[in-house]
């Protein structure tokens, strides 16, 4: 075997080494007591009494289904500026129940002052089956007085 020989069967050997291994035929697990658990980071709303309410974060997905939070967990959360400089947020939700659900969800885009920036969206239908994923996106109005937002999941 040539040096030229050796050193192509190395070379793909670190290729194959470097490339990660993909599970598949996998079903979704979900540990829904983690996700509860997260720490709040960042902003939030808050009641004007302190202690009235518990405080609701900012960027964020907020459940307003005791049932339904223990049902689905927030995968991913993305903020974006679209191409028109409105704002638009993507949350991907994972169903980790082995039923299909019905549920939707709205956005409330705020400006700094945390004061809303624009009517809250329209509620928008979503269906998960079982053990899967959707996704729900939105986009702002208007454009430069977007700071933050607040999408509110719930059952249909």
């Amino acid at each position: 075997m040539s040096t030229r020989h050796i050193a192509l069967a190395m070379g793909a050997a670190l290729l194959a080494l470097s490339v990660p291994a993909h599970a598949e035929n996998l079903t979704v697990k979900c540990h829904i007591g983690v996700a509860k658990r997260a720490p709040m980071t960042g902003d939030a709303l808050v009641a004007n009494v302190p202690g009235a309410m518990r405080p609701i974060p900012l960027d964020a997905v907020q459940f307003i289904d005791k049932k339904m939070a223990k049902s689905v967990i927030v995968e991913g959360l993305f903020q974006r500026r679209t191409e028109t400089g409105a704002a638009e947020v993507i949350a991907r939700l994972v169903n980790c129940t082995k039923k299909p659900l019905q549920l939707r969800a709205r956005t409330s885009f705020l400006d700094q002052q945390q004061a809303p920036a624009e009517p809250t969206s329209a509620w928008k239908m979503l269906f998960l089956p079982p053990l899967s994923l959707a996704t729900y996106a939105q986009r702002s109005i208007r454009r430069e007085s977007v700071d933050s937002f607040l999408i509110e999941v719930g059952p249909n």
